[in-house]
């Protein structure tokens, strides 16, 4: 499993450096957070701004918290605005739209080349969301939302849709590890239409 901390100042003095290596963020995001580490996560968030080393990945993981976790990854979300190091986004966990939008004016200007939501709370309300960063980007090769169980047909039409309008060609698409035509458990799942969107997608 990646690396991940509940401490943001651990990546200061990394991010800092001058270095051709990539670096790799990981923040557990989880419970409760102080004042003091609030103001190191939107420090982070400025830090990766303004860092000149590549961040091969940022690997966000989620987990039950309150509302000063949100207020706090807010603030953290505006900071990353602008930010172009990050060549990989990760969420995992209890991650829903809500949390996703708090990344919203970095999802407007980013390189970003791969992007994983893993076992989240992410619905087609995310999508819909993301629509203009999907669109938009001329970066983006890697697009995993596998065991996600809000993703079903109406996710897979709004990410594909709009990358069908923009410029960038995707190199893997992983989709999931959703049962065809069936939810029994309540669960979101992958249909012959979505399956139809997926292959008209592989096909361009």
């Amino acid at each position: 499993m990646p690396f991940v901390t509940k401490n943001p100042s651990y990546y200061f003095s990394a991010l800092e450096e001058e270095s051709l290596e990539p670096l790799h963020v990981g923040l557990y995001l989880a419970g409760s957070i102080n004042e003091e580490r609030a103001r190191d996560l939107v420090a982070l968030g400025k830090a990766i701004r303004q860092t000149s080393r590549s961040v091969r990945c940022l690997w966000l993981r989620f987990r039950d918290g309150d509302d000063s976790i949100r207020a706090a990854f807010s603030l953290f979300g505006e900071e990353l605005a602008g930010a172009m190091a990050i060549q990989s986004l990760v969420f995992e966990g209890k991650v829903g739209t809500t949390e996703v939008l708090c990344l919203d004016g970095f999802f407007a200007q980013n390189d970003l080349r791969g992007i994983q939501f893993r076992r989240t709370d992410v619905d087609v309300s995310t999508f819909t969301m993301l629509k203009p960063f999907f669109s938009r980007t001329t970066t983006l090769k890697v697009l995993d939302v596998s065991s996600n169980s809000g993703v079903g047909d109406e996710c897979i039409n709004e990410a594909l849709g709009a990358l069908l309008e923009g410029e960038t060609r995707l190199e893997t698409l992983n989709i999931g590890e959703n049962d065809l035509d069936g939810d029994a458990d309540g669960t979101s799942r992958v249909s012959g239409r979505g399956v139809a969107s997926i292959a008209k997608f592989a096909s361009k």
